[in-house]
Protein backbone atom coordinates (compact mmCIF):
# COMPACT_ATOMS: atom_id res chain seq x y z
CA UNK A 1 0.00 0.00 0.00
CA UNK A 2 2.60 1.68 0.88
CA UNK A 3 6.46 1.72 -0.34
CA UNK A 4 9.75 3.42 -1.57
CA UNK A 5 13.34 2.16 -3.30
CA UNK A 6 16.39 3.84 -3.33
CA UNK A 7 14.94 7.45 -1.32
CA UNK A 8 17.73 9.95 -0.98
CA UNK A 9 17.62 13.71 -0.42
CA UNK A 10 20.17 15.79 0.57
CA UNK A 11 20.30 19.58 1.84
CA UNK A 12 23.15 22.09 1.43
CA UNK A 13 25.63 19.35 0.52
CA UNK A 14 24.95 17.26 3.12
CA UNK A 15 22.93 13.57 3.26
CA UNK A 16 19.64 13.55 5.35
CA UNK A 17 19.62 10.34 4.51
CA UNK A 18 20.47 7.52 1.37
CA UNK A 19 18.63 4.91 -0.21
CA UNK A 20 16.48 4.22 1.93
CA UNK A 21 14.12 1.24 0.86
CA UNK A 22 10.92 0.49 3.04
CA UNK A 23 7.28 -1.12 2.03
CA UNK A 24 4.09 -0.85 4.86
CA UNK A 25 1.32 -3.32 4.95
CA UNK A 26 -2.04 -1.97 6.78
CA UNK A 27 -1.22 -0.26 10.37
CA UNK A 28 -0.33 2.69 12.63
CA UNK A 29 3.25 3.44 12.53
CA UNK A 30 5.19 6.03 14.42
CA UNK A 31 8.82 7.39 13.26
CA UNK A 32 10.89 7.63 16.29
CA UNK A 33 14.16 9.82 15.67
CA UNK A 34 15.79 12.95 17.14
CA UNK A 35 15.48 16.33 16.15
CA UNK A 36 16.87 16.64 12.52
CA UNK A 37 17.42 13.28 11.51
CA UNK A 38 15.14 13.26 8.72
CA UNK A 39 11.01 12.61 10.07
CA UNK A 40 9.48 14.98 8.51
CA UNK A 41 11.59 15.12 5.32
CA UNK A 42 10.94 11.30 4.76
CA UNK A 43 7.17 12.56 5.68
CA UNK A 44 7.20 15.57 2.81
CA UNK A 45 8.91 12.89 0.30
CA UNK A 46 6.85 9.86 0.48
CA UNK A 47 3.74 12.68 0.71
CA UNK A 48 5.31 14.03 -2.91
CA UNK A 49 5.41 17.69 -1.23
CA UNK A 50 9.31 17.51 -1.64
CA UNK A 51 11.13 15.72 -4.64
CA UNK A 52 13.89 13.16 -3.82
CA UNK A 53 17.05 13.45 -5.10
CA UNK A 54 17.00 9.77 -6.15
CA UNK A 55 14.31 6.84 -5.64
CA UNK A 56 10.76 6.16 -6.25
CA UNK A 57 7.19 6.30 -4.29
CA UNK A 58 4.49 4.09 -4.75
CA UNK A 59 0.94 4.77 -2.81
CA UNK A 60 -1.08 1.64 -3.58
CA UNK A 61 0.99 0.32 -6.75
CA UNK A 62 0.45 3.62 -8.08
CA UNK A 63 3.83 5.15 -8.87
CA UNK A 64 4.39 8.62 -7.19
CA UNK A 65 7.05 10.29 -9.27
CA UNK A 66 5.19 9.32 -12.30
CA UNK A 67 1.16 9.21 -11.42
CA UNK A 68 1.28 12.17 -8.81
CA UNK A 69 -2.15 13.08 -9.37
CA UNK A 70 -3.51 9.27 -9.51
CA UNK A 71 -1.32 8.59 -6.08
CA UNK A 72 -2.42 11.43 -4.27
CA UNK A 73 -5.90 10.53 -4.68
CA UNK A 74 -5.14 7.68 -2.09
CA UNK A 75 -3.16 9.59 0.86
CA UNK A 76 -3.70 12.51 2.80
CA UNK A 77 -0.50 14.55 4.59
CA UNK A 78 -0.71 17.08 7.52
CA UNK A 79 2.24 18.71 7.92
CA UNK A 80 3.53 20.27 11.48
CA UNK A 81 3.34 23.74 9.92
CA UNK A 82 -0.02 24.98 8.71
CA UNK A 83 0.35 25.73 4.72
CA UNK A 84 -2.79 26.91 4.32
CA UNK A 85 -3.51 30.15 2.98
CA UNK A 86 -3.98 32.97 6.33
CA UNK A 87 -7.20 34.19 4.60
CA UNK A 88 -8.97 31.31 3.96
CA UNK A 89 -11.43 30.20 6.66
CA UNK A 90 -11.84 26.36 8.23
CA UNK A 91 -14.90 26.07 5.74
CA UNK A 92 -13.38 27.06 2.99
CA UNK A 93 -10.55 24.98 3.24
CA UNK A 94 -12.66 21.49 3.81
CA UNK A 95 -14.81 22.76 0.59
CA UNK A 96 -11.17 23.51 -1.20
CA UNK A 97 -9.88 19.88 -0.49
CA UNK A 98 -13.12 18.48 -1.63
CA UNK A 99 -13.46 19.91 -4.55
CA UNK A 100 -9.77 18.83 -5.23
CA UNK A 101 -10.27 15.08 -4.35
CA UNK A 102 -13.71 15.43 -6.36
CA UNK A 103 -15.63 14.13 -3.80
CA UNK A 104 -18.05 15.19 -0.88
CA UNK A 105 -17.13 15.98 2.63
CA UNK A 106 -18.84 12.66 4.17
CA UNK A 107 -19.99 11.98 7.47
CA UNK A 108 -16.81 11.01 9.27
CA UNK A 109 -15.66 14.49 8.62
CA UNK A 110 -18.79 16.85 9.74
CA UNK A 111 -18.29 14.20 12.78
CA UNK A 112 -14.69 15.08 13.22
CA UNK A 113 -15.04 19.36 13.55
CA UNK A 114 -18.00 18.57 16.03
CA UNK A 115 -15.75 16.34 18.29
CA UNK A 116 -13.07 18.63 17.87
CA UNK A 117 -15.31 21.62 19.10
CA UNK A 118 -14.94 23.55 15.35
CA UNK A 119 -18.05 24.64 14.42
CA UNK A 120 -17.32 27.90 16.17
CA UNK A 121 -14.40 28.57 13.88
CA UNK A 122 -15.79 27.22 10.96
CA UNK A 123 -15.85 30.88 9.30
CA UNK A 124 -12.95 31.97 11.28
CA UNK A 125 -9.85 32.47 9.02
CA UNK A 126 -6.76 30.39 9.43
CA UNK A 127 -4.68 33.92 10.57
CA UNK A 128 -6.82 34.50 13.45
CA UNK A 129 -7.18 30.34 14.88
CA UNK A 130 -4.82 29.50 17.45
CA UNK A 131 -2.13 26.38 16.40
CA UNK A 132 -3.85 23.71 17.36
CA UNK A 133 -7.41 24.62 16.05
CA UNK A 134 -5.21 25.05 12.87
CA UNK A 135 -4.21 21.56 13.07
CA UNK A 136 -7.99 19.97 14.40
CA UNK A 137 -9.41 21.66 10.74
CA UNK A 138 -5.68 19.98 8.49
CA UNK A 139 -6.31 16.62 10.46
CA UNK A 140 -10.64 17.12 9.56
CA UNK A 141 -9.47 17.70 5.96
CA UNK A 142 -7.37 14.47 6.05
CA UNK A 143 -10.15 12.35 6.16
CA UNK A 144 -11.67 13.86 3.20
CA UNK A 145 -11.46 11.16 0.53
CA UNK A 146 -10.96 8.14 3.00
CA UNK A 147 -7.90 8.25 1.95
CA UNK A 148 -5.56 4.19 1.83
CA UNK A 149 -2.51 6.66 2.85
CA UNK A 150 -2.13 8.87 6.02
CA UNK A 151 0.90 10.96 6.42
CA UNK A 152 1.33 13.19 9.62
CA UNK A 153 3.44 15.60 11.28
CA UNK A 154 3.31 15.61 15.37
CA UNK A 155 -0.77 15.34 14.76
CA UNK A 156 -1.12 15.56 18.50
CA UNK A 157 0.20 18.88 18.69
CA UNK A 158 -1.94 21.49 20.57
CA UNK A 159 -4.78 19.35 21.20
CA UNK A 160 -6.88 19.44 24.48
CA UNK A 161 -7.20 16.00 26.09
CA UNK A 162 -10.86 14.89 24.61
CA UNK A 163 -9.50 15.57 21.18
CA UNK A 164 -6.49 13.96 21.72
CA UNK A 165 -8.62 11.04 22.98
CA UNK A 166 -10.83 11.26 19.69
CA UNK A 167 -7.70 11.16 17.75
CA UNK A 168 -5.94 8.14 19.41
CA UNK A 169 -9.12 6.55 18.71
CA UNK A 170 -9.76 7.23 15.14
CA UNK A 171 -6.11 6.58 14.28
CA UNK A 172 -6.52 3.19 15.46
CA UNK A 173 -9.50 2.41 13.89
CA UNK A 174 -7.92 3.88 10.35
CA UNK A 175 -4.78 1.46 10.85
CA UNK A 176 -7.06 -1.76 10.51
CA UNK A 177 -7.58 -1.47 6.72
CA UNK A 178 -5.26 1.41 6.27
CA UNK A 179 -1.82 3.09 6.49
CA UNK A 180 -1.08 5.45 9.54
CA UNK A 181 2.24 7.03 9.84
CA UNK A 182 2.95 9.76 12.01
CA UNK A 183 6.31 11.33 13.62
CA UNK A 184 5.86 13.13 17.13
CA UNK A 185 8.41 13.36 20.49
CA UNK A 186 5.07 12.02 22.38
CA UNK A 187 5.57 8.63 23.96
CA UNK A 188 2.72 8.02 25.46
CA UNK A 189 0.77 9.26 21.99
CA UNK A 190 2.56 6.80 20.53
CA UNK A 191 1.83 3.79 23.09
CA UNK A 192 -1.81 5.05 23.45
CA UNK A 193 -2.01 4.31 19.48
CA UNK A 194 -0.50 0.98 19.90
CA UNK A 195 1.58 2.10 16.67
CA UNK A 196 4.43 0.18 15.30
CA UNK A 197 7.95 2.50 16.35
CA UNK A 198 10.07 2.71 13.25
CA UNK A 199 13.28 4.31 14.44
CA UNK A 200 15.14 6.12 12.05
CA UNK A 201 18.53 5.21 12.69
CA UNK A 202 17.40 2.25 10.96
CA UNK A 203 15.98 3.33 7.84
CA UNK A 204 18.61 5.76 7.47
CA UNK A 205 21.16 2.46 7.10
CA UNK A 206 21.73 1.56 3.88
CA UNK A 207 20.75 -1.98 4.44
CA UNK A 208 17.66 -2.47 2.22
CA UNK A 209 14.40 -2.77 5.29
CA UNK A 210 11.09 -3.85 4.49
CA UNK A 211 7.89 -4.50 6.49
CA UNK A 212 5.30 -7.31 6.41
CA UNK A 213 1.57 -6.83 6.46
CA UNK A 214 1.63 -8.22 10.30
CA UNK A 215 3.09 -4.84 11.20
CA UNK A 216 6.50 -6.44 12.40
CA UNK A 217 9.44 -5.03 10.67
CA UNK A 218 12.75 -6.65 10.25
CA UNK A 219 16.05 -5.20 8.79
Amino acid sequence: MLACEGLSVSYQGRNVFKSVTYSFGSGVYALRGANGIGKSTLLRLLSGAQSPDAGRVWIGGIDLMREPQAAKQLLSYVPDESPVYPFMTGHELLEFVASVKRVPINGLVQELTVAFGLPPHLQTRFDAMSLGTQKKFLLCAAWIGAPKVMLLDEPSNGFDHASRERLIKLLQDWGRNNIVLFSTHDEEFVASCQAVVIDMHQLIDTRPVSNNASGQHAA
